[in-house]
């Protein structure tokens, strides 16, 4: 009898482990980022195109738009973002658009440098939830 108890405890335990999610599983990350660039009608100009996948884990619409955190070097060149685009598929929200930046003395080594370009999203989504998420896939 006592074999059996310890047996069923022994099981339930390891079951109960290995049934769990985690709760960093569950959270609103990016999944996939995936960047390019080149010119714009000025030779002094760059266009960085991104789309950037979010696992929807949360089930959220994006209230506002979305504030896409370029990387220092980018935001001290900004000169605009524009044409942003939100996709809403079951598990994810795909998220793309441009941003134009002064690339006047710089090479295209250097600008290679930038990388990562993308540094992370700012949302509110429509259950009134600040979303800030660090980009930590590869571009």
């Amino acid at each position: 009898m006592k074999k059996v108890i310890v047996f069923l405890l022994a099981s339930f335990i390891i079951l109960t482990g290995c049934s769990s999610t985690s709760e960093n599983d569950r959270e609103q990350r990016i999944i996939n980022s995936e960047v390019s660039i080149g010119t714009v009608e000025s030779e002094h100009k760059q266009k960085l195109t991104y789309e950037i996948t979010i696992a929807n884990e949360d089930d959220v619409s994006v209230v506002d738009t979305v504030n896409v955190i370029p990387s220092m070097n980018i935001k001290d060149r900004l000169i605009e973002t524009k044409k942003q685009d939100i996709k809403y598929n079951k598990d994810t929200i795909e998220i793309n658009g441009e941003i134009i930046f002064d690339s006047k003395g710089l090479s295209k080594e250097e600008i290679t440098t930038f990388e990562p370009y993308i540094k992370g999203l700012q949302f509110v989504g429509d259950n009134n939830k600040e979303y800030l998420l660090v980009n930590n896939s590869s571009e």
